[in-house]
């Protein structure tokens, strides 16, 4: 969590908008009446043109036969490095457009192989060896996120002031949009009720 917190700062940083003039988006969210985690609440819409930093990395592992995290949310561009930390065979695949429908192969313990995604949208992660695994990739445009907390709870730092579409993804959700007013400081609190 706090590599996401860090791309964040540094999304800003590059922005050219100081940390002084940007405020916290933060809450909890209910998803049917109860506080669920594992969800993205991201913001789209700034007015502010986003450079893309250079050499931007995530990792997803392999490890006890699940993909760690089991969803990734990443600013367009980010190299994705997919990690064996298992001591049996795996390989990364999908069957989304949006990323190519690539495939990298099967791996062993210790190896890494690594993709760039470059278009916004959801990537399913899947292993060939083992259908039981899967995992999303969600391809941001803007580096406004976060992934939402066992207890339902969210905080998405350093946002410049201006408009934006609030968006919650989580695999098998109806989708759900709000806009927001960001202001210049302090924290704007958004509690989420999220239908099923």
């Amino acid at each position: 969590m706090r590599w996401v917190v860090l791309a964040v700062i540094i999304g800003a940083v590059l922005l050219g908008v100081p940390l002084s003039q940007a405020a916290t988006v933060s809450g909890t969210m209910m998803i049917g009446g109860a506080r669920t985690g594992g969800a993205v609440v991201y913001l789209e819409g700034t007015q502010h043109p986003v450079s893309r930093p250079e050499g931007a990395h995530a990792i997803m592992d392999q490890k006890d036969l699940a993909f760690v995290p089991r969803v990734l949310p990443v600013v367009r561009g980010t190299v994705i490095e997919f990690t064996n930390s298992d001591s049996v065979l795996h390989n990364v695949f999908t069957p989304s457009a949006v990323a190519g429908k690539f495939n990298l192969g099967t791996y062993s313990e210790g190896e890494t192989r690594s993709i760039t995604l470059d278009k916004p949208g959801e990537v399913l992660i899947l292993c060939n060896i083992h259908m039981e695994m899967a995992a999303h990739i969600l391809v941001l445009n803007d580096p406004y996120f976060a992934v939402v907390a066992q207890d339902g709870s969210y905080q998405i730092p350093a946002v410049p002031s201006g408009t934006y579409v609030l968006r919650v993804w989580r695999e098998g959700l109806l989708p759900y949009t709000q806009t927001l007013q960001v202001p210049a400081s302090g924290t704007l609190t958004v509690e989420l009720q999220v239908e099923r």
